[in-house]
């Protein structure tokens, strides 16, 4: 297969260097944080119970601590249509869906529904236009959830509509290190992966990169390839928040793209709906919240002990080291404590094209309706994701394996191939993770 390597594009620089912000030059970090921690060192599995999840990383000063503490309580907040939640929504909190096994993390249970239409056939679009209430769908309503706060509203919750080109589903990731995997340079995931297309010639990753690939902070132009989302959409951690806090929860945020407030299936929230009037989350908070997801611990390393050991052997024979890179290293110009450390997420951070099995013929920034990003493995054992970008192997490793397609047919050949041992050996191997 030819390499398929691009450039990320940079369509939208002017337009977020234009935008203003309120200045927090005491207060907030960059969006390319510069103090962080190295991932926690090895742990023996039987250590490992009871995790500490959601603590800092090493390597806080103490303003940086009281940072993340003010983004926590800020994360967990409940809103109520009398704070500023939207009309319609998902969640009243970003801990309502990043809650197991803690603030932080994931929710088995918790899947959001996204769709196309001919007003808005890509994400992208349906993010800019709202046409038709693309691309989210936002299942509850204020009118439903708190008649007494609204009186006189009688919005229903969104639904999927009946003109629907396409609709698609995922299922709620992990938040812990994602710090991290902000502050690997976009220089080392095209090196890397363009090294993995020479070592691999059945695999060709591409970057997702800023719009119309996808969104950064508008304080980081130099930073555009996708980290976050299924598809590598988000470059960073802040425009991942400030995305998330109007997706979610209906609230607009400073971001240009997601400073317009939630449209119902696409029209203007009646004002019966929407009593709180100002802003519901200043940037200077979203700036907070972004801080404690930056400074989240990433998922403790385990020392491989018995069929683990040899089934990490197997990731390698199989050749799913092709995307999912097992280590990483962040910018070395970030200094210490961030700079310069390896990170241990498992995933190129790449675009492949994994076939028609997994499409959802919902294309999504760069990526096409076949094509995913790799998704980390760091925590795929210690929490309790469903697998697969839609959730649809629960936690059956074997299955989720055997859904790849497409760049990965080789890896998958190869696993069918394996030995029940071996296969039970890999599959332990990620269980530790």
């Amino acid at each position: 297969m030819k390499n398929r390597h691009v450039g990320p594009t940079l369509a939208m620089a002017a337009l977020l260097a234009a935008c203003s912000t309120e200045d927090l030059s005491n207060t907030s970090t960059s969006s390319n944080p510069s103090a962080s921690a190295a991932p926690a060192g090895p742990v023996q599995a039987a250590q490992r119970e009871p995790v500490l999840w959601a603590k800092p990383m090493d390597g806080l000063d103490a303003a940086q601590l009281e940072r993340f503490e003010f983004g926590k309580a800020l994360f967990e907040k409940v809103f109520e249509p009398s704070n500023g939640l939207g009309a319609v929504f998902n969640a009243q909190s970003c801990a309502e869906c990043h809650g197991q096994p803690a603030t932080g993390g994931t929710d088995p249970s918790r899947t959001i529904s996204r769709f196309t239409t001919l007003l808005a056939p890509q994400f992208a679009v349906g993010l800019l236009t709202q046409a038709d209430g693309a691309p989210h769908v936002h299942a509850r309503s204020v009118a439903d959830e708190f008649p007494a706060q609204v009186p006189g509203c009688n919005l229903a919750p969104e639904r999927v509509p009946d003109n629907a080109l396409a609709s698609t589903v995922r299922a709620t990731p992990h938040l812990f290190g994602i710090g991290l995997i902000e502050a690997i340079p976009d220089s080392a995931i095209i090196a890397n992966g363009q090294a993995a297309a020479q070592a691999y010639p059945e695999v060709s990753g591409r970057a997702g990169a800023m719009f119309p690939g996808g969104i950064n902070d508008i304080n980081t132009t130099d930073q555009a390839v996708g980290r976050f989302g299924a598809r590598g959409f988000v470059a960073d951690v802040l425009a991942f928040t400030q995305g998330a806090f109007s997706t979610e929860l209906g609230i607009a945020t400073s971001h240009p793209v997601f400073s317009v407030p939630v449209r119902p299936s696409g029209n203007l929230a009646p004002v019966e709906c929407t009593p709180f009037v100002g802003e519901a989350v200043t940037l200077r908070e979203a700036q907070l919240v972004a801080d404690f997801q930056r400074w989240l611990a990433p998922p403790p390393r385990p020392v491989l002990k018995g069929k683990a050991l040899r089934g990490e052997q197997v990731f390698k024979d199989t050749r799913c080291v092709a995307c999912h890179t097992p280590m990483l290293k962040t910018a070395a110009n970030l200094g210490a404590p961030m700079g310069d450390r390896e990170v241990w997420l498992y995933s190129d951070l790449l675009l492949h094209d994994l076939g028609p099995e997994l499409a959802d013929n919902a294309p999504e920034g760069l990526g096409t309706a076949t094509e995913w990003k790799t998704p980390p493995l760091w925590g795929v054992g210690q929490t309790n994701k469903p697998l697969l970008h839609d959730g649809r192997a629960g936690r059956d490793f074997d299955k989720a394996i055997r859904l790849h397609g497409g760049e990965a047919n080789t890896s998958k050949a190869l696993y069918e191939q394996l030995s029940k041992q071996d296969r039970q050996a890999l599959i332990e191997f990620l269980k530790s993770l």
